[in-house]
């Protein structure tokens, strides 16, 4: 089975091709037969398409070829994961093949191998606001928006004596973190630049293993997961407010 992934809640949009073979509910085989990163920040909508290109061709596949498509859903980006939710769900559409909704938080963070460390991917979210959550071989932290402090109480309780850092909210943050009077009876590091941001390698890799237990959907039902308002939305139901309460 041929499952390709997309990564674009982050900077840098991602493709990966996995061939897979599912069993039992389980991942019997997993191999990245092609994978492409890209360069340009922010430019998900102009190289998303020629990267699914690539790595079907470095593969000598067609589109048709493919059994199953991988969506990181979010949180991250916005604008970001309305792209790659849509390309997700137009490639389904038109191959008519089944999508796995995958949740950009859990597949960071099985980037790196924590050891016993509790590992929390976070987001810059603005505002001194994260998108969080913290893993141990399931989530131990719910994946959802929180102030910062707020989230670093949670993982001074959480029981761990080493806690690994990863994604954009902890190069923003980095400082704020390491001065934390939460954090002062824990071993507090950070992932690796290399493996400290999004990537379809480990969204292909979750993906397998939500197919694997029957979480595919249908095009329709591929949906993003903000975790809040955007921005401008945010302002106009503030505006809104204001304006009923001022008649």
């Amino acid at each position: 089975m041929y499952l390709l992934a997309v990564e674009t809640t982050g900077a840098f949009a991602s493709v990966a091709l996995a061939e897979t073979e599912l069993s039992d509910g389980k991942v019997t085989k997993f191999n990245i037969m092609a994978r492409v990163q890209g360069h340009d920040e922010f430019s998900h909508l102009q190289n998303l398409t020629p990267q699914v290109q690539e790595v079907l061709g470095a593969c000598g596949l067609a589109p048709a070829d493919v059994d199953v498509i991988a969506v990181s859903c979010g949180p991250g980006s916005f604008t970001g994961i309305r792209i790659g939710v849509s390309t997700g769900r137009a490639l389904s559409q038109i191959l008519d093949i089944p999508c796995v909704k995958v949740p950009s938080l859990e597949a960071l963070s099985m980037r790196i191998d924590g050891g016993g460390a509790l590992v929390c991917p976070i987001l810059d979210a603005r505002r001194n606001q994260v998108y969080g959550a913290g893993y141990f071989l399931e989530e131990i932290i719910e994946a959802g928006p929180y102030m910062l402090e707020d989230f670093l109480k949670e993982v001074s309780v959480a029981g761990f004596r080493k806690v690994i850092f990863m994604g954009d909210g902890a190069d923003k943050y980095r400082e704020e973190i390491e001065t934390s009077g939460y954090l002062t009876e824990m071993k507090v590091d950070f992932a690796l630049e290399e493996l400290r941001y999004q990537d379809a390698e480990t969204v292909a890799k979750l993906g397998a293993i939500l197919a694997a237990r029957g979480k595919t959907c249908e095009y329709g039902m591929l949906e993003p997961e903000y975790m809040r308002m955007a921005e401008a939305e945010r302002k106009l139901k503030e505006k809104q407010k204001a304006e009923a309460v001022n008649g």
